[in-house]
């Protein structure tokens, strides 16, 4: 069980410290203007690949942001069948690599670098960093016609070692931050 949390606690800690990058694409033929209550396209979220998105704990935050950042813009949670657009969430982690020179100051003016490996005339050393980053997708359905009207998503690298209420707290803003180019009543 502690295996769980700690795992769930990477991805949670997605947006902690690290610039959040979002974006967001609107259907532009769609009448915002008619949408007043919504509803979970979903009564129980999908579940995902990786354990860490699983858990109650994070499937709740993002919910409960969803939820109240919408019902700030002015609409109302309402019953699936009544609801007039659905929500739907996905989230997915990444491995990745980054590769960095180490270089000083003067290497663009033609000094050089600080550091010159003799046997193998290599320049400045590299630096390779492994770390994860998370993403959230957030969706907007019209359940009449099922098409995708608005979708807003979010990615930053997994900062680890938050405990675990910052973590969720970071969670719960960058849902927000998500959510906030979706249009007002």
């Amino acid at each position: 069980m502690m295996k769980r949390i700690s795992l769930a606690l990477l991805f949670v800690t997605v947006f902690g410290c690290t610039q959040l990058q979002t974006g967001s694409e609107i259907d532009s033929a769609a009448d915002f203007g008619a949408l007043k209550t919504f509803g979970w396209l979903h009564d129980v979220d999908k579940s995902a690949e990786d354990v860490r998105l699983n858990d109650p704990s994070v499937r709740k935050t993002v919910r409960t942001a969803v939820e109240q950042s919408l019902s700030a813009k002015g609409y109302e949670l309402a019953e699936h069948q009544q609801a007039d657009f659905l929500v739907a969430w996905f989230g997915a982690i990444e491995q990745k690599i980054m590769k960095e020179n180490i270089d000083h100051f003067y290497a663009p003016y033609g000094y050089g670098t600080l550091y010159r490996d003799p046997v193998l005339n290599t320049e400045s050393p590299r630096q390779i960093l492994e770390y994860e980053e998370g993403t959230i997708i957030i969706d907007i359905v019209d359940p009449k016609t099922k098409r995708l009207i608005w979708r807003g998503s979010g990615s930053g690298r997994i900062k680890e070692d938050q405990p675990e209420q910052t973590a969720l707290r970071n969670l719960n803003r960058s849902v927000t931050k998500i959510m906030e180019p979706f249009p007002a009543r």
